[in-house]
């Protein structure tokens, strides 16, 4: 199964002149802005652009071995993406501008975006989808009974990206990840109608609908055909407040349950997604249940459970969900909260925090996993190489002498030896061969 990894390596000699921009490059984009680029991209008032791989390369010297550290998601971005990225003759000579990236508790907003150039005459404005703060959460669960700051920021952000893009007739793409995807659709629906026309194309990948009687009007019924929905086979967040009759690209995913939001584990094609026919059936179930939660609350009572969840979150002074996990006080504190609220609350508030710590166990898992596949292939390309140098050696010594085939090669070495039995192995050869027969191989020859 091939992931944006495998594209990238793909279709990242190729130019969009040819081939043309598709899902599988907007998924690319939407998954950039979850990179923390302050200091690195321009924002709008200090103005300019740095190419994309000139700001991936500098993202990689300031992270170092702190690569996580930089990505803004609980998706698992790694530094291999933004290299694959940077040396793409496809997306390398893009370049980056008007970077935002703003958390203000006090307004419930935390809300970031930037402008990638593609070398094409289009321009693709990505919004950032919820980070592990729980303001960006809280921000999350508003979206059920109110528009959010953030969508005001959306969309007041687009009508400028628009206006530039005007200036330079270029014509425009919007897209974003999870809460990203729901303010590109928002901005992009509410945006000034006449600058409207610049837009060629809105991704949602896995984004959440709104309310309809938050959202009056109908992003479809705005946008049409250039609105595009992407989720995966086990999708959630992506069918909040999803409606009959909406369009839906499903991608398959390597991932496991709520764990297929992670855009890197959705499977593509060439020149597009990797389709399923239909959800899986047991999140289509979770999903009835949802929406059958959702409508039995109102619109007050929606904001009264998301205040009480996040401020039994936000009681131990946390301002993520990694300080709350990190440490049993930070659990025991939220759980003490949680326990003065109502059954609704509580249930609410333990699945999110059941979500982060599942997910932050599932990427320590992966990671050691990687770590035995590597050692595993490093193992056996020792042996082979191990194997190769001694089977030359055989070789030279039997070419002048007409020596009985492995005559010098020890009955108990085969191609299947571990490692740790090939210093024996090279010893019977020494006493039979002699010292000259077998040189020291240094490390890392093999």
């Amino acid at each position: 199964m091939a992931n944006v990894h495998d594209y990238l390596l793909w279709r990242g000699d190729l130019s969009f002149e040819e081939r043309p921009f598709n899902d599988v490059d907007n998924l690319i984009l939407a998954t950039l802005s979850y990179l923390d680029f302050t200091g690195i991209v321009p924002g709008e008032k200090r103005g300019g652009a740095v190419l994309l791989s000139r700001a991936c390369q500098q993202l990689l010297e300031v992270a170092g071995d702190d690569f996580k550290k930089y990505v803004r998601s609980l998706a698992q971005v790694d530094s291999s993406f933004v290299k694959l990225l940077a040396s793409s003759r496809r997306f390398g000579s893009a370049t980056l501008r008007g970077y935002v990236d703003i958390v203000d508790p006090t307004r419930s907003l935390q809300f970031s975006a930037l402008q990638i150039d593609l070398p094409n005459q289009q321009t693709y404005v990505a919004f950032r989808g919820t980070d592990s703060t729980l303001v960006g959460w809280r921000e999350d669960f508003m979206l059920s009974y109110a528009v959010t700051e953030a969508q005001r920021q959306a969309c007041h952000y687009l009508d400028r990206a628009l206006e530039c893009a005007a200036a330079a007739n270029r014509t425009v793409l919007v897209g974003g990840h999870s809460k990203g995807g729901v303010l590109a659709e928002y901005a992009a629906a509410t945006c000034d109608e006449l600058l409207r026309s610049r837009i060629a194309r809105v991704y949602s990948n896995d984004g959440p609908g709104m309310a309809p009687e938050v959202m009056r009007v109908s992003s479809d019924e705005v946008l049409g055909d250039r609105l595009v929905r992407i989720v995966p086979a086990y999708s959630v967040v992506g069918m909040l407040f999803a409606q009959p009759g909406q369009r839906r690209i499903i991608a398959e995913s390597a991932g496991i349950g709520i764990g297929q939001h992670d855009p890197t584990t959705w499977q593509v094609m060439p020149a597009g997604m990797q389709e399923a026919s239909k959800l899986q059936q047991d999140c289509q179930v979770l999903n009835e249940s949802i929406a059958s939660w959702a409508a039995e609350l109102s619109l007050e009572e929606r904001e009264r459970v998301t205040n009480e969840v996040f401020d039994a979150l936000e009681a131990g002074g946390a301002r993520t969900f990694a300080e709350i996990a990190d440490t049993p006080e930070g659990l025991r504190t939220v759980r003490q909260a949680l326990e003065a609220c109502d059954e609704r609350t509580r249930e609410v508030g333990l699945a999110l925090i059941e979500r982060v710590v599942n997910n932050s166990m599932g990427a320590a898992t992966r990671a050691a996993q990687e770590t035995v596949r590597q050692l595993r292939k490093a193992g056996q390309e020792m042996a082979e190489g191990a194997m190769k140098l001694l089977q030359k050696r055989i070789d030279e010594r039997r070419a002048p002498q007409d020596v009985p085939e492995c005559s010098a090669l020890p009955e108990e070495v085969s191609s299947t030896t571990p490692v740790q039995a090939l210093p024996q192995a090279r010893e019977g050869l020494l006493l039979q061969g002699g010292q000259d027969d077998v040189r020291e191989t240094p490390e890392g020859d093999a």
